[in-house]
């Protein structure tokens, strides 16, 4: 995630809490995550095919997935706490995996396409100044 857009997250939380209302729970959460998002090390270099619109349309499949996943879970897993943490679980990954998504609406004009740490190739059709 660029420094803005974690900047950005950040001062909407903060803008929150100086209105006097407290951020809600998705607003923390997507913030943390975004955090996360700038620790990850670079452990694999994407491929140059990989593009920031090809990865938006794939988080809107994986989100979907993930979805589906938890209403399967749902509903197979019959003990309470396992079905509860795997339900959180796919619920933070779908939260994630939605901010990252947002991210690369607009990244490729400010050249710093990145998902979750994975720097992403700006194709020079959509920023030939990158």
């Amino acid at each position: 995630m660029s420094e803005s857009a974690a900047g950005a997250a950040t001062m909407a939380t903060i803008a929150a809490v100086s209105d006097g209302e407290e951020p809600t729970l998705l607003d923390r959460l997507a913030d943390r995550l975004d955090h996360l998002g700038d620790q990850l090390p670079q452990v694999v270099e994407l491929p140059g095919w990989v593009e920031p619109a090809l990865l938006r349309s794939v988080a809107v499949v994986a989100i979907v997935v993930i979805v589906v996943l938890a209403f399967v879970a749902a509903r197979i897993i019959r003990r309470m706490v396992v079905r509860l943490t795997v339900v959180i679980v796919l619920a933070a990954l779908a939260v994630g995996i939605w901010s990252q998504r947002v991210e690369l609406a607009g990244c490729a004009a400010e050249c710093s396409c990145a998902l979750f740490g994975q720097v992403v190739q700006i194709p020079a059709d959509l920023n030939p100044n990158c």
